[in-house]
């Protein structure tokens, strides 16, 4: 959800055409590396030094991920669906894959990551539900539940040199189950 809301809050700023998603626990060992779309959607983090620089699995698109803005539209954006830690990057995948784009990533001589170790903080705890979700109902609701259905309160945006923090609080939303016409929270 929160990726959502940061393309929502930076297209207020600009009307980017180019649209980078980065975790914050990655690190490029590699300036050659570009951080600019293609015409797939390209996953720049693919060989990270925590799987040993090898993709750990096919179906992969998160840590550093970059899509032009008609290709996020397109799949209507991440899941609102998953909170807590897991789950997301495989759903994007997913949806990807669903309107028949194929992700392109690049020789992992130049798109090495580097990722730092840290702790899964209390209010970003693994989500136990990520699987069941996924393979349960992930596909089925994309058209229902992404950029068309974000909800949330902005707080407050204090723009710094290199970054902006915005602050926001989160509104679950519930998701119209396309197989079965029932809500889910």
């Amino acid at each position: 959800m929160l990726m959502n809301v940061g393309y929502a809050e930076a297209m207020k700023v600009f009307n980017w055409t180019c649209l980078v998603f980065h975790d914050v626990d990655l690190l490029p060992e590699d300036d050659r590396g570009m951080y600019n779309c293609d015409q797939a959607p390209v996953h720049l983090s693919a060989y990270i030094d925590k799987f040993k620089y090898k993709i750990p699995y096919k179906k992969i698109f998160g840590g550093v991920s970059v899509l032009k803005t008609w290709q996020l539209k397109k799949i209507n954006g991440f899941s609102n669906q998953f909170w807590g830690w897991g789950g997301e990057d495989d759903d994007l995948y997913m949806r990807v894959s669903k309107v028949g784009l194929k992700i392109t990533r690049y020789p992992k001589e130049i798109c090495r990551y580097k990722m730092f170790k840290h702790e899964h903080e209390a209010s970003n705890a693994k989500n136990k539900n990520r699987k069941k979700y996924l393979k349960k109902s992930s596909l089925k609701n994309s058209k229902l539940d992404g950029l068309n259905n974000l909800r949330y309160n902005l707080d407050g945006v204090i723009s710094n040199y290199l970054y902006t923090n915005i602050t926001v609080r989160l509104e679950p939303v519930p998701v119209l189950n396309a197989a079965k016409k029932t809500r889910r929270h």
